[in-house]
């Protein structure tokens, strides 16, 4: 079950409430608005946010832009974290939608009961998020710890900004006439730091996070493959209420 603490903070006449939840797995979801098998994973992902024991990250591609529609949401830089992901597993090719789990293994978009039963089976093996991310605040600075523990060293910590929802009117392509919602909608992600045999310590302000215009934040603690490609997502914290 996802852990969290609310922490009340007022700033310059602002009031607001963060939330520090620790989701028990990570599920990234490749999807695009041009796909028409796209839209019951698109809705999985969100039942999954709406219950946030499983934290769903929407990473829209734009390979798909190309044919009739231009996914409002798509960056390159998913695409391309897509790619790697693929060559990390072992795949020659990359789909839509394709989730990721924990960055251990990838299935279809739509099956979620695959998908929850590969986290819980990930916890059972001692493949799950088993490294914590301290988060404190002090009114609107967070500081964040991970300990120098053998399973945490050399892994990166990456921030992983967020819009928690956007509905998109979707006027061409194969899901023309649709209206779909989309949940936990990823628009920037960016390496913090490394985590070497002393841990990691960092801090930073909420309001440097609410002017990159995203109203939430995920830490993920991941490793590498022996090639530098993404491996096992081993840590994670949400940051929420910005």
């Amino acid at each position: 079950m996802a852990l969290s603490a609310v922490l009340s903070a007022v700033s310059a006449g602002h009031a607001f409430a963060l939330e520090f939840t620790t989701p028990k797995a990570v599920v990234e979801l490749f999807t695009s608005q041009g796909c028409s098998s796209c839209p019951p994973a698109d809705a999985a992902l969100r039942e999954f946010n709406q219950g946030k024991e499983i934290l769903g990250l929407a990473m829209h591609v734009d390979y798909w832009d190309r044919l009739g529609w231009k996914d409002t949401f798509a960056s390159p830089d998913n695409t391309e974290r897509q790619w790697r992901y693929a060559r990390a597993l072992g795949e020659r090719q990359v789909y839509t939608p394709q989730a990721v789990v924990n960055g251990r293994a990838h299935f279809v978009g739509s099956r979620k009961a695959n998908i929850a039963d590969a986290a819980d089976q990930f916890i059972l093996s001692g493949k799950g998020l088993t490294v914590p991310i301290d988060l404190t605040a002090d009114g609107e600075v967070i500081r964040v710890a991970v300990d120098g523990t053998p399973a945490a060293r050399d892994a990166t910590l990456y921030a992983v900004y967020y819009n928690a929802e956007g509905k998109v009117a979707i006027k061409r392509g194969e899901n023309a006439g649709k209206t779909i919602t989309y949940s936990n909608i990823v628009g920037k992600m960016e390496m913090l730091g490394m985590a070497g045999s002393g841990g990691i310590e960092l801090q930073f302000s909420v309001d440097d996070i609410r002017q990159k215009g995203f109203s939430d934040c995920a830490l993920i603690l991941q490793t590498r493959t022996a090639d530098g490609l993404p491996g096992p997502i081993i840590g994670a914290s949400v940051i929420s209420g910005i």
